[in-house]
C-alpha cells in the first residue's frame, strides 16, 4: 500500500506513527474481531479535516454521514484502525491504545459513545494477556514481528433508518525521520467495505490555522481532485518529487489558512500520505517552526547562510525584504509568500524560531 511503500524508504526513522483509517464494520464473537463487508449501510459523506500544529502534531476531525435504507434500526460494531508505529521506543505499555493517538472521541447522532481498544491481526483479536510494546521493524522483537498487527478502537453503533451522523476526533503525534520533518498517513481504502463501495461525497481539508506549513501530498492519493485555497494565505502546484512512488505530488504552502480537496463518488485506490519536504533539499527548502535544523552537519555556517537562517522566522510570516541578497534568496523559495501588512510581530514566535534568530556556530566550525 502507498503508506507502506513510502515509509519503507525511511530506514533511519527516529519516531514514527503510521496510518489511521476510515471506520468499518467488525464482527465480534469471543476474542474474534473480524472486518466485514457491510451489505446495506452506505457511506454517503465524509469530511476529513487535518489541522497541522507547531508541536509536531495534527488535530484530526472526521465527520461521516451513513445512510441506513432499512425501516428499522441496525446496530453494528465499528472499528477505527491504526497501524503500529515504526521503530518506537515505547517499552512500558499499560493499555492497548496507540502510543501516538491522544483523546480519541466518537459521537453518533450527537451522543458520545464509549469505545474499547484491542490489538488485531488479520482481522482477529490477538489473544494478549497484557499490553506490550508493538512496533514494526523492531530489532528487539524479531521473534514476534508486529507487521500485520493493528490497533483497533471499536464501539457499537446503532444506525437509525435514514441518515446517521458519526463524528470522531483525536490528537495525533506525527512521525518524523532523517528524511522528513513530519509525515502523516490516513487509510482511505476501508471505505470499500461499506455497501456502496465508495464515499459518495468526500472532502479533505488540510489547515495550518495557527502557523505556516509547507508539505506534499501524492497526486494518486486523491485522483481527479485539485486543491483549492479556502482561507488564509496559500498556494499549490503539481511538482515532481523523487521520494514519491509515481513522482508527482501536490506541493502546498499555507500560512494561517486551509486548502480543500473534494470529489463525488470517490473510490479510493491508495492511502493518503502527507509529508514535509525532503531534508536534503536544504535548510530554507524545509523550514518549519516546529524543528531546529541549524546545527545539522549539512547546513553551511558562512556569513550569508547565517543571515538567511536568522531571517527564516520572518520570511515564513511574510516579511518583505529590502536587502537585495535576502530579497533575491527568499523570492527564489517557492513557499515564500510576502505580506506587506506584516509588521515583524514576534508574539507568536516559537522556541525554535528564536533558536534560528540567536544561533551562533561553535568557535571551531
Amino acid at each position: 500500500m502507498k503508506h507502506t511503500s513510502l515509509l519503507l524508504l525511511i530506514l533511519a526513522t527516529l519516531c514514527a506513527g503510521t496510518a489511521m483509517a476510515n471506520d468499518s464494520e467488525y464482527f465480534v464473537i469471543g476474542n474474534q474481531l473480524t472486518p466485514m463487508r457491510q451489505t446495506s449501510i452506505r457511506v454517503t459523506k465524509e469530511v476529513l479535516s487535518i489541522d497541522l500544529r507547531d508541536d509536531n502534531s495534527a488535530y484530526i476531525d472526521v465527520y461521516y454521514e451513513f445512510t441506513n435504507p432499512e425501516s428499522s434500526p441496525k446496530t453494528i460494531t465499528m472499528g477505527f484502525e491504526a497501524d503500529p508505529p515504526y521503530f518506537c521506543d515505547d517499552n512500558k505499555r499499560t493499555t492497548f491504545e496507540h502510543p501516538y493517538i491522544r483523546n480519541f472521541t466518537v459521537e453518533i447522532n450527537g451522543r458520545h459513545i464509549a469505545h474499547k481498544n484491542a490489538i488485531s491481526k488479520e482481522g482477529e483479536f490477538r489473544p494478549e494477556r497484557k499490553p506490550r510494546k508493538l512496533c514494526i521493524y523492531d530489532e528487539e522483537n524479531t521473534d514476534d514481528s508486529a507487521a500485520g498487527l493493528i490497533y483497533v478502537y471499536y464501539f457499537d453503533a446503532t444506525f437509525q433508518p435514514g441518515v446517521n451522523k458519526v463524528h470522531h476526533t483525536y490528537h495525533y503525534e506525527m512521525g518524523n525521520s532523517t528524511t522528513y520533518l513530519y509525515f502523516l498517513d490516513y487509510k482511505l481504502t476501508p471505505a470499500a467495505r461499506w455497501a456502496n463501495g465508495q464515499i459518495d461525497d468526500f472532502t479533505l481539508n488540510v489547515s495550518a490555522k495557527q502557523t505556516a506549513k509547507h508539505f506534499f501530498i501524492p497526486v494518486n492519493c486523491l485522483p481527479g481532485m485539485k486543491p483549492v485555497v479556502k482561507s488564509g494565505t496559500g498556494k499549490t502546484r503539481e511538482e515532481r518529487h523523487d521520494m514519491s512512488e509515481d513522482g508527482v505530488e501536490w506541493e502546498v504552502a499555507l500560512r494561517k489558512g486551509a486548502i480543500q480537496f473534494h470529489a463525488k463518488n470517490f473510490r479510493p485506490k491508495e492511502e493518503l500520505a502527507l509529508h514535509s519536504g525532503v531534508l536534503c533539499g536544504g535548510l530554507a527548502a524545509t523550514y518549519d517552526r516546529s524543528k531546529f535544523m541549524g546545527d545539522c552537519g549539512w547546513v553551511e555556517h558562512d556569513e550569508q547562510s547565517l543571515r538567511i537562517m536568522r531571517n527564516l522566522p520572518y520570511a515564513s510570516r511574510g516579511h518583505v525584504f529590502t536587502d537585495p541578497q535576502l530579497k533575491a534568496f527568499f523570492e527564489s523559495c517557492w513557499w515564500y509568500m510576502p505580506d506587506p501588512k506584516y509588521k515583524d510581530d514576534t508574539s507568536d514566535f516559537t522556541v525554535f524560531d528564536w533558536h534560528y534568530i540567536n544561533f551562533k556556530p561553535k568557535a571551531d566550525e
